[in-house]
């Protein structure tokens, strides 16, 4: 109840509050009954009937947690359970109406019949929801298992544990035979102790996000040295450029009269020097802070900056920008051109050589839309889940630019617009920005 769920990424951490207020509440019943039974004799006679009617409240909202729990946890194993356990539990739910709701009104007269109410509540809703829970965690830790992770053994056993509880406490009266008890404390035991093993993952799971984290940091200073070399490499490169510019200048002035060949040598090399001094400039303005200003930028223009900036990266790759002059932003440019360098970063490293990669931007009056689409090897079902979660990446340690789709979600969100991601595995993967244009 106490652990702090909410960085967690297994899927029953949500769930587990259900299981928390079961163990609590019925608890809670099992010792007030006992109380019940050891000083039946000094309750006095106005209170035995309301202390029947708290008896059977106890029972059934105990089970009733529990029966919440079985609901969640069969949310999260596979639809084909889901649909079946969702539905018998509809039904218990149903029949146990059937059968109680219309005695009610008689309890208050006819006492013998909370005996009768109270084991269909421990053999409907008690037995019941401990089958279907103990089935969830079992499906829910073989599905572990089946990921290679250990710790679905426990999870596995605490589902066990619950399926022999509700057994003994719904199926089989206490007075049965004076081991039922002690079974059932054996029964809570196996549970206790297979969800504190299982739960133990959560504190393995702070700790991988601590080091992840460490080594994120490590990454994101290794980058910004890198960045920081490139600036001044870039810098001092454009002195020579500039000198090299100069000089095809002075060497066509004094030979105005070259040759038709001469003068294609001399626009290739012209051609060369403007590009690299281009490209200088544009790892120039992107290693730039960014000012916090906004400034409306055409977009085309910050498209095929980025694209420039990745032309060492996009040779072997088809990349296609449909992008109208006319569409304008009111944004950071820096931040813009980042966010679609790590886009097509990941675009460019999910695909094949000879792979598509198509930048598509519409407007209308109230926004503006960019879809960048690539025919790559697309994301599972669980890496498209946490694409967006801060420092998940399924690169290798040291590639990538560390940048992430989590800081593109933050870009995005900076600009007051959202970021949706679509994705197949083995078809390729889209993501589509919007901003709108109130916010300009």
């Amino acid at each position: 109840m106490f652990r702090n769920f909410r960085f967690s990424q297994l899927k029953i951490a949500p769930t587990l509050w259900a299981l928390a207020v079961f163990g609590f509440s019925h608890a809670f019943h099992e010792w007030s009954e006992l109380y019940v039974l050891i000083f039946t004799g000094h309750i006095a006679e106005e209170y035995k009937l309301l202390t029947l009617w708290l008896c059977l409240a106890k029972l059934f909202l105990s089970y009733l947690a529990l029966m919440i729990f079985a609901w969640q946890i069969l949310s999260i194993s596979n639809k084909r359970l889901a649909v079946i356990g969702h539905s018998l539990i509809v039904l218990i739910i149903l029949l146990y109406g059937y059968l109680v709701i219309p005695d009610l009104h008689h309890l208050s007269v006819n006492r013998s019949g909370f005996v009768e109410a109270s084991q269909y509540t421990r053999v409907l809703i008690g037995f019941g929801s401990a089958l279907l829970a103990g089935i969830g965690m079992m499906v829910y830790g073989f599905n572990l298992r089946q990921e290679q992770h250990s710790y679905g053994n426990y999870f596995a056993l605490c589902g066990v544990g619950l399926v022999i509880y509700g057994g003994l406490s719904g199926l089989v009266p206490t007075d049965y035979h004076y081991s039922v008890p002690i079974f059932r404390t054996l029964a809570g035991a196996l549970i206790l102790v297979a969800l504190f093993k299982a739960l133990k993952i959560f504190d393995l799971e702070k700790e991988q996000a601590t080091a992840a984290k460490l080594k994120r940091a490590i990454e994101a200073d290794k980058y910004k040295a890198i960045g920081q070399l490139a600036m001044g490499v870039a810098h001092e490169i454009n002195n020579p450029l500039a000198s090299s510019t100069l000089a095809l200048d002075l060497l066509e002035r004094k030979y105005p009269t070259l040759c038709s060949s001469q003068s294609h040598y001399l626009a290739r090399v012209r051609l060369g020097v403007e590009r690299a001094s281009s490209i200088s400039q544009e790892l120039l303005n992107y290693a730039r802070p960014a000012s916090g200003k906004r400034s409306f930028v055409a977009l085309t223009e910050v498209l095929n900056s980025a694209v420039k900036l990745l032309s060492h990266r996009t040779k072997q790759h088809h990349i296609t920008i449909c992008c109208s002059d006319s569409i304008v932003l009111c944004a950071e440019r820096i931040k813009l051109e980042e966010l679609f360098i790590n886009l097509l970063c990941n675009a460019i490293d999910a695909c094949e050589p000879q792979d598509s990669i198509k930048v598509t931007a519409q407007q209308d009056e109230t926004q503006v839309q960019i879809t960048v689409e690539d025919s790559g090897s697309g994301m599972t079902t669980t890496q498209l889940a946490r694409a967006t979660e801060l420092f998940y990446s399924t690169k290798a340690v040291g590639q990538g630019t560390g940048l992430g789709l989590a800081i593109c979600e933050q870009i995005v969100a900076l600009h007051n617009g959202k970021m949706q991601i679509a994705s197949k595995e083995g078809i390729g993967t889209q993501i589509t920005l919007t901003f709108y244009r109130g916010h300009d």
